[in-house]
């Protein structure tokens, strides 16, 4: 089976192919997967300016990438012998149905040289949510206009389900090369951190989820970029506290202010990180007025708030792991790039003597390839869905347990 993901949930646009099949072996059927291509187009240096992404110009950059991107994956992909009955007829109305609400990326197609030459694709799998919904609308009604083009069905996906399964993904094989997903026993406990989330999630049988405990304001991915705003670093902010924070570890400079560590002492599962922001605006202000926001003062300070957060988030990991008797663990989403999370989060795993499966730096951002695979997963699942095209919805609050 050959799946096309597409993804456009808030400032990358993805677009990945990928082949599937079963095997059978002494313990059952298993998955295989091989990639035949997977593009990312960031617009990170785009919403720079505007400290976080911006969800018109998130918009509008998608619906005009997309169409190269599907160009540039689609070369090698082999054209199948169906026919189009009608291609000119469909297209126009295509045109006449999206026009209005999404005239860029029409325009883009309008210019396509390969509509009408039907690939080898057996499903088309498109992120419908979490994530800035007039983002989100526009891979969804990509989606829908191949689905219709080709008579492909279209399947809806979460993109928190996405970044699961992303750690499952292995990382040592080329592009072309079968391959399996990493084994994941369960019950397993999933820590999603992100721009736009941070939660925690029990994994059952099936993958059944469950949610154990979320933030309460801002996500953690948030968190860094408004600090990072806060210290004149650019959007994205992450890389550039973490680039900080490791300088102030190597110059061993101390941080004069001590931040909290919200909500480490309650007794759930949830997380809190506005005041943990607030605090970091009062320690600048105060060094501001001080003449004391120097380079080293930054440095400091971001060392101290990235200890904050990896100690909240390995707190609260360890005491998830503890709670459901965790067999194993995932680390998702963006945040899960910082070398300093991946090193404690591994170190909670030999702890507990269970696997902590960590994406590779290429998947733990937003990205095609895990939407394509949360597709052949579920295969089976979908076979039975009764959901058209024309019915999917962009879901900007999308839970993944819903």
């Amino acid at each position: 089976m050959i799946i096309l993901g597409i993804e456009t949930s808030c400032d990358e646009t993805a677009l990945a192919l990928i082949e599937t099949r079963e095997i059978s072996g002494h313990e059952g059927k298993r998955l295989e997967y091989r990639i035949i291509q997977s593009l990312v187009h960031s617009q990170a240096e785009l919403h720079s300016a505007y400290g976080g992404v911006f969800p018109t110009l998130a918009k509008r950059e998608h619906s005009k990438n997309l169409v190269p991107l599907l160009d540039k994956i689609l070369k090698d992909l082999p054209v199948s012998n169906k026919k189009h009955d009608s291609f000119s007829e469909t297209l126009e109305s295509i045109k006449k149905q999206y026009a209005e609400q999404n005239g860029d990326l029409i325009e883009s197609l309008t210019h396509a040289h390969f509509l009408e030459n039907i690939p080898q694709i057996d499903k088309i799998a498109v992120t419908e949510g979490p994530g800035l919904e007039p983002a989100l609308w526009v891979g969804i009604t990509f989606a829908r206009i191949l689905g219709e083009l080709w008579n492909i069905p279209v399947i809806p996906v979460n993109h928190m389900e996405g970044h699961v399964v992303g750690s499952l993904l292995t990382n040592d094989k080329p592009y072309g090369a079968w391959q399996q997903l990493k084994e994941l026993p369960l019950p397993a406990v999933a820590l999603l951190i992100s721009g736009g989330h941070t939660e925690l999630i029990k994994i059952e049988e099936n993958f059944k989820y469950s949610l154990l405990g979320q933030t309460r304001d801002d996500a953690v991915g948030e968190a860094f970029d408004k600090v990072a705003r806060l210290l004149g670093l650019p959007y994205p902010g992450g890389p550039y506290i973490s680039k900080l924070a490791h300088e102030a570890w190597e110059q061993k400079i101390i941080s004069p202010i001590k931040l909290p560590r919200p909500m480490i002492n309650s007794k759930d599962l949830n997380f809190s990180f506005s005041g943990l922001k607030t605090a970091v605006l009062y320690a600048v202000q105060e060094a501001q007025k001080n003449n004391t926001f120097d380079e080293n003062f930054k440095k400091g300070l971001a060392h101290e708030f990235e200890q904050s957060v990896t100690e909240v988030l390995e707190f609260k990991l360890s005491q998830a792991i503890e709670d459901i008797g965790a067999q194993a663990v995932i680390i998702g989403g963006g945040v899960s790039a910082n070398h300093v999370l991946r090193e404690r989060f591994t170190k909670i795993g030999e702890k507990y003597d269970i696997p902590v499966l960590l994406p590779s730096p290429q998947v733990s951002g937003d990205n095609a390839l895990m939407i394509a695979l949360v597709v052949a997963m579920n295969n089976e699942n979908q076979n039975n869905l009764l959901i058209t095209a024309k019915e999917i919805r962009a879901n900007g609050t999308k839970k993944i347990t819903e």
